[in-house]
């Protein structure tokens, strides 16, 4: 999202106006202009809650030019792009178009609100066909002859083209033919080759990107801007070392321009120096005025670095001076879950706060995934909580259809809750959505095998083995269904399964050892049940020697084998097998009692053989 925000809003840090091309000496600004400006040197920097009120302030003073309710409405949406974790969409693309169309009502002849309609219908929805009478109303407004054109024609044509890269359905060849046009009617404009710059750094094409860059940075030498951007290119590239002197040389050209301290801040989490990323943090909030809006970009910009306790204390900070900011609550909430170790406990009373006060427009989706998340993290034994956690997880859903890896989380969540049958239920949903990955219809396998329900998972786990023939889950799995099916294992339906897997491993013991550990004891046992001896002491060896050093297996195989010796009347040769185990695990208690009989009985035995 912060490329966007680069990409999209970078006119908001110069002037709004400009000098007509024909004029050789610009007129002196009027006091509207100056206001508007300052305005606009306070969103550049971010300072949005004063910027709002400078606007306020600005609307109420003249309110019948159109132009302050356009970038008011623009600058909306550039706080709403700059973070979304604490900003809804729905909320804020409200007030941005309120804003545009009371401009409309109050200057009709300003096209620029109606740009502004434009852009918050594709923000929105992307809904290009209501955005375009927006924008051909905007365009009607240009003289249809070149010589009559003009400087806020030009503006009016880099907005049309700025505007396109909002929403899903980004339109690169629509933006750079406004951008064009615009640069066409002022060329020495260095924001046009910003917004031309920004286009193609969209479409990863660093090097028109950079070209821009460089001729907005020869025709306005003194703002960072330039400078910032195209640092941007190699932080996007993760050359770091090559972006660093441009952000150092953007603070030079303007070492008061706060958000330059946030890119270096950001550039030094990416390489992991979290010292200096926090020292520059710090710097940006100094510079952003140290007061309340500042300290709650300064924990944004935490937040994004990962700096979460830090960005938690500050939070909390901020709250215990001023509740008014609802979203702060979700910020520490999501702080609080990410954190190392982390704050369940205090973050889901965060979240609880924060929806006691949200109204439904302000609540995102990460909001419930993030309740979600915690709740389920705390519910343990608790099925309430639980059920909770799962009501959450689903309502966040419901506002993000098109997040697949959510549907996969709530599935494994529900699976490994052994809640079986919404777990089967979820990976079904995801496999009809075309998104299913190769180990879902294993869970839904292991899903009806927990279930009971063992002709359903035989289906599967015999498809499986069709389309994955190297799956070895799938053939334990299988075979743990046929034993299951067979409890008294008088039908054999597990003995060619586990027969069939143990084969399919071959050589590959060490990796497959528990899969072989399982095999192998099923049938020793199983031909124990039918009387062949002589096989089941073969798989019980198979056993003894699959580790050498797991003391577990080997005893059992032992006392198997000692149960088959039993079996046989060979009573010494049980004792020496229990002996055996005894050497293995001397507290073997069975073991010492069973040595104890056996001696007994060989010694009973060899009384009666004597007579």
């Amino acid at each position: 999202m912060k490329l966007i925000i680069v990409i999209l809003f970078s006119l908001l840090t110069a002037t709004a106006f400009s000098q007509n091309k024909k004029s050789k000496i610009a007129p002196p600004p009027s006091a509207f202009e100056v206001k508007l400006n300052e305005a606009l040197k306070l969103a550049s920097s971010e300072q949005y809650e004063e910027a709002g009120q400078a606007f306020d302030e600005l609307i109420l003073k003249e309110p019948a030019n159109g132009d302050g309710y356009y970038y008011y409405g623009e600058t909306v949406i550039k706080e709403f792009l700059s973070d979304t974790l604490s900003n809804s969409l729905e909320e804020m693309a409200a007030k941005a178009e309120g804003l545009f169309q009371k401009g409309i009502q109050q200057d009709p002849t300003n096209v620029l609100n109606e740009i502004g309609l434009g852009s918050i219908s594709l923000l929105r929805t992307c809904d290009t066909i209501a955005a375009d009478k927006h924008f051909a109303k905007a365009e009607a407004s240009l003289p249809l002859k070149a010589k009559l054109l003009s400087t806020r024609d030009a503006r009016i044509l880099t907005k049309l083209g700025t505007v396109q890269l909002l929403g899903s359905v980004v339109r690169y060849n629509k933006a750079l033919n406004y951008l064009n046009r615009a640069k066409e009617i002022d060329p020495n404009n260095a924001l046009i080759y910003l917004a031309i710059g920004n286009v193609y750094m969209q479409k990863n094409d660093g090097k028109n990107a950079l070209a821009n860059y460089n001729r907005a940075l020869s025709l306005d030498p003194k703002s960072p801007i330039p400078k910032i951007k195209i640092g941007n290119i190699y932080v996007r590239a993760t050359n770091l070392n090559a972006a660093r002197p441009y952000f150092d040389e953007a603070r030079d050209i303007d070492s008061t321009y706060a958000p330059v301290y946030r890119e270096l801040g950001e550039l030094y989490t990416m390489a992991g120096q979290f010292q200096l990323a926090k020292t520059n943090f710090r710097k940006f909030l100094d510079l952003s005025g140290d007061n309340i809006p500042a300290k709650i970009q300064y924990a944004k910009a935490l937040f994004r670095s990962k700096d979460f306790g830090t960005a938690l204390e500050t939070i909390e900070e901020i709250l215990a001076v001023d509740k008014s900011r609802n979203y702060l609550y979700r910020l520490a909430a999501y702080s609080c879950y990410d954190k190392r170790p982390p704050e369940l406990e205090k973050g889901r009373l965060y979240m609880e706060k924060f929806f006691e006060n949200a109204n439904s427009a302000s609540i995102i989706p990460r909001d419930y995934l993030y309740y979600s998340r915690i709740l389920f993290k705390v519910a343990k034994n608790d099925s309430l909580t639980l059920s909770n956690a799962f009501d959450a997880f689903e309502k966040a859903y419901a506002m993000d259809t098109n997040n697949v890896s959510l549907v996969s989380e709530i599935a494994f969540n529900y699976y490994y809750s052994r809640i079986y049958k919404k777990a089967i239920t979820w990976l079904n949903f995801k496999n009809r959505k075309g998104k299913s990955d190769k180990d879902d219809l294993m869970l839904i396998g292991k899903s009806y095998y927990q279930l009971g329900e063992f002709t359903n998972a035989d289906s599967i786990f015999s498809k499986i083995i069709i389309d994955q023939p190297d799956n070895m889950q799938a053939y334990l799995y299988l075979a743990r269904t046929a034993s299951s099916m067979d409890p008294t294992s008088e039908l054999g339906l597990a003995y060619p399964k586990f027969e069939s897997l143990v084969e399919k491993i071959g050589s590959d013991t060490v990796k497959y050892a528990k899969e072989l550990q399982e095999s192998y004891t099923y049938l020793g046992y199983y031909n124990i049940q039918k009387e062949d001896y002589k096989a089941a002491k073969l798989w019980y060896k198979n056993l003894y020697n699959l580790d050498p050093s797991n003391k577990q297996w080997q005893i059992q195989s032992l006392k198997s084998q000692a149960l088959i010796a039993y079996k046989e009347k060979n009573y010494m040769e049980a004792r020496d097998l229990y002996s055996e185990i005894k050497k293995l695990d001397p507290a073997d208690l069975e073991a010492a009692k069973a040595i104890q009989d056996l001696t007994k009985a060989i010694n009973a035995l060899q009384k009666l053989n004597k007579k």
